[in-house]
C-alpha cells in the first residue's frame, strides 16, 4: 500500500513544551516530592501512561493537589483554579501552551473594558473552560453559526475568539454571521497556526488519496477536527489511537492512503501506523518480513558492530600501516559491548522513541548482558596481544564507556554540575564518535607509527562517526527532548544542527582531498568523498521525514559506513 504522510503530523510546539516542562520536573525531583498534573497534561493516553510510570498522575480535584508540585496542563486552566491551587500550598509549573495563553490575555484585556466574549469551540473542552474563566462571567460558547441568533442583541461590545484547535471553515462561517449581528464587534482568529496548517494539509491530501487515517486521542480536540475536515472532503476517514484500531482487511481495499496526526500524538505511534499500512497488500494484508529482519538486526546492534569493525579497516587504509583482522574484531567487540550495556541506562528516551525497541531490549536483557561481557573480555585480550600499552588504553576506554551513564560522586557544593557523563550537554553527539575514532586507531597509538598519519586517520573517522551520530539523532529527537537529553540537535535546534552537519561534511571532503596531497594519507582518502555526498543526501531526508525511515533509514545510515569500510578492506588486500 502506498502511504502519503502529512508533513505537519506529530507533536506541536505547545505539546512538546508541556512535556519538556514535566520531564524536567521529573529529572530534578527531590526525594519525597510529589508531582502531578491538574487534569490530563495532553490528550494522549499512551504518553499519559508513560508519565504515570514515572510517578506523575493527573488530578482533577484541587484538594488532592495540596502540597504537591503541580504542572498546569497545556490547555490552561481558569484563573480561579490557579488561585485555589496556590491556597492549597501547591507549587505551580505553568505548561499552558503559549498560543492558549495569548487568547487568555486577549479575553482578559477586553473583559476589563466591559466586553462580552463569544468563544467558538466545545463547551466541555478543557481549553474552552479555561478561556471562559477570563471572561468575568460575560462569556458564551458556540460551535455553529446559527447559535449567534440565540445570543442577546443588546450586547454593545463583543469579542469573538476561537478555541485554538477549532475548524477554520466553521470559524469563518461563524465570523460572517457574527459581524452581521454585531457589526462593531471585534474578531480575533485565535486558531493556532499549527492547527490551520494541519487542516489545510489534510484537505490537500484528501484530493490525492483514497482514504485518510487520522492518528491521535479519541478525545483530542485538534485530532477530532482533522477527522472532521477529512470527512467533509467526502473521503473514507479512520480516526485511530494506535495501529491496533485498524482492520487490515478493510484497509486492504485502498491502494493509496493518507496519514495525518493530532498535535499530541508521539512520532512512534504515527510511525507504527505507517509501517502497519505500508505492510498491507491489496490481496492479503500481510507484513513484509524483510523489514522485520532489518529491524531486529538494528535492535541487536549488529550494524554498529560491523560498522566499527570496518572503520578499523578505513584506519588501516588511510595510514597504509600493516593491520590485522584482530584490530577490526577488537573495535567491533568494544562498540557492541558499550552500546549494548548503555541501552539499559537510556530506557526513557528509547521508550519514548520506539517502545517496540524498548520491549525487545527488556525481553533479551540476559542475552545482551552475557554477550556484552564476552565482547569486553575479547576486546581486552585482543588489545593485550597487540601490546601492554594498547591493553591499558583499551581498559581506559571501556571504563569510560561503562561510567558514561552511571551517576558519579560529586563533592558538596558541586550539585549543580552533571552527575553523569551522559548528562553533559551534547555528550551523546560527540562522545560516541570520539570513542569510535580512538578504538579504531588504538593499535597504532603506542607502536612507533607516524603520529601525523595516526592523527589524520583518527580525525577522519571522528568526522565520519560524528555525521553518522547526528543523522541518527534526527530520528531520536522527540524522545531525547522529552527525557531532557541535551544532544546537539536538542540544544541547537534542527536548522542549526543541519547547518553544522553540512559544515562537518565539508570538513570531511576537504580533509579527504588534502590528506594525500600533504603526504599524511594514502590515496584511499579520495574514496571518502563518496560517503560525504551520501550523508549529505541522508541529511536532507532525515531532517524532513523522520517518521517513516525507521528501521530502513537507520540501516541506510550505517550501510554508508559499511560500504566505505568494505572498500577499505579491498584497498588493504590489493595494496
Amino acid at each position: 500500500m502506498k502511504v502519503v504522510i502529512a508533513r505537519t503530523a506529530g507533536f506541536c510546539k505547545g505539546v512538546r513544551d508541556a512535556i519538556e516542562i514535566t520531564m524536567n520536573a521529573i529529572q530534578h525531583r527531590v526525594k519525597g516530592e510529589d508531582i502531578c498534573t491538574f487534569g490530563p497534561l495532553i490528550h494522549n493516553r499512551q504518553v499519559l501512561t508513560m508519565l504515570g510510570k514515572k510517578g506523575v498522575v493527573d488530578e482533577n480535584l484541587i484538594e488532592r493537589c495540596a502540597g504537591k508540585k503541580v504542572v498546569i496542563r497545556a490547555h490552561g486552566i481558569p484563573p480561579y483554579s490557579r488561585q485555589q491551587l496556590h491556597r492549597q500550598g501547591a507549587t505551580l509549573l505553568d505548561a499552558t501552551c503559549k498560543r492558549v495563553a495569548r487568547v487568555h490575555a486577549a479575553i482578559k484585556r477586553h473583559a476589563r473594558r466591559g466586553y462580552y466574549t463569544i468563544i467558538v469551540g466545545d463547551a466541555d473542552h478543557a481549553e474552552v473552560i479555561g478561556l471562559l474563566g477570563y471572561t468575568e462571567n460575560r462569556g458564551a460558547v458556540i460551535n455553529r453559526p446559527e447559535q449567534i441568533d440565540e445570543l442577546p442583541s443588546h450586547w454593545d461590545n463583543v469579542l469573538l475568539v476561537a478555541q485554538t484547535t477549532q475548524n477554520e471553515e466553521v470559524f469563518r462561517e461563524v465570523e460572517e454571521t457574527f459581524l452581521k449581528k454585531y457589526p462593531n464587534g471585534i474578531v480575533k482568529n485565535t486558531i493556532c497556526d499549527s492547527t490551520q496548517e494541519r487542516q489545510a494539509e489534510v484537505r490537500q491530501l484528501c484530493s490525492k488519496v483514497e482514504a485518510m487515517v487520522i492518528v491521535g486521542g479519541l478525545h483530542s480536540g485538534n485530532t477530532l477536527r482533522l477527522a472532521e475536515v477529512a470527512r467533509d472532503c467526502a473521503i473514507p476517514t479512520f480516526h485511530v489511537e494506535t495501529e491496533s484500531d485498524l482492520d487490515p482487511q478493510l484497509m486492504a481495499l485502498y491502494a493509496c492512503v493518507g496519514v495525518s496526526a493530532g498535535a499530541s500524538t508521539p512520532n512512534w505511534i504515527i510511525r507504527d501506523v505507517i509501517e502497519f499500512l505500508e505492510a498491507i497488500t491489496p490481496e492479503a494484508g500481510t507484513k513484509f518480513r524483510w523489514k522485520h529482519i532489518l529491524e531486529r538486526l538494528s535492535y541487536g546492534n549488529f550494524y554498529i558492530a560491523l560498522a566499527t569493525a570496518l572503520l578499523a579497516q578505513i584506519a588501516e587504509a588511510l595510514t597504509d600501516f600493516a593491520g590485522s583482522a584482530a584490530f577490526s574484531l577488537m573495535a567491533a567487540g568494544y562498540a557492541f559491548a558499550m552500546h549494548s550495556l548503555n541501552i539499559y541506562l537510556d530506557q526513557d528516551s528509547i521508550e519514548l522513541n520506539d517502545p517496540g525497541r524498548a520491549a525487545f531490549y527488556r525481553k533479551w536483557r540476559p542475552v545482551f548482558m552475557l554477550s556484552s561481557a564476552i565482547s569486553v573480555l575479547a576486546a581486552l585480550i585482543l588489545a593485550y596481544t597487540i601490546g601492554f600499552p594498547n591493553f591499558l588504553l583499551m581498559l581506559l576506554l571501556i571504563l569510560l564507556g561503562l561510567v558514561y551513564g552511571v551517576k558519579l560522586f560529586m563533592p558538596a557544593g558541586w550539585e549543580k554540575f552533571p552527575f553523569k557523563l551522559k548528562d553533559i550537554p551534547t555528550s551523546k553527539t560527540f562522545f560516541v564518535p570520539m570513542a569510535w575514532a580512538a578504538v579504531c586507531v588504538l593499535p597504532y597509538i603506542a607502536g612507533g607509527y607516524d603520529f601525523r598519519r595516526v592523527a589524520y586517520a583518527c580525525w577522519v573517522i571522528f568526522l565520519l562517526s560524528l555525521v553518522r551520530t547526528t543523522l541518527r539523532d534526527f530520528l531520536a529527537i522527540q524522545g531525547d527532548r522529552l527525557v531532557g537529553k541535551e544532544t546537539l540537535l536538542v540544544l541547537a535546534g534542527e536548522k542549526r544542527t543541519a547547518v553544522f552537519t553540512v559544515g562537518v561534511l565539508l570538513a570531511l571532503a576537504i580533509t579527504a582531498l588534502c590528506g594525500p596531497l600533504a603526504g599524511i594519507s594514502s590515496g584511499f582518502s579520495f574514496f571518502l568523498i563518496a560517503p560525504a555526498l551520501m550523508y549529505g543526501l541522508f541529511l536532507k531526508i532525515g531532517s524532513k521525514r523522520r517518521l517513516r525511515e525507521d528501521p530502513l533509514y537507520d540501516v541506510l545510515v550505517e550501510i554508508v559506513l559499511i560500504v566505505a569500510g568494505l572498500s577499505a578492506m579491498v584497498w588493504n588486500l590489493t595494496h
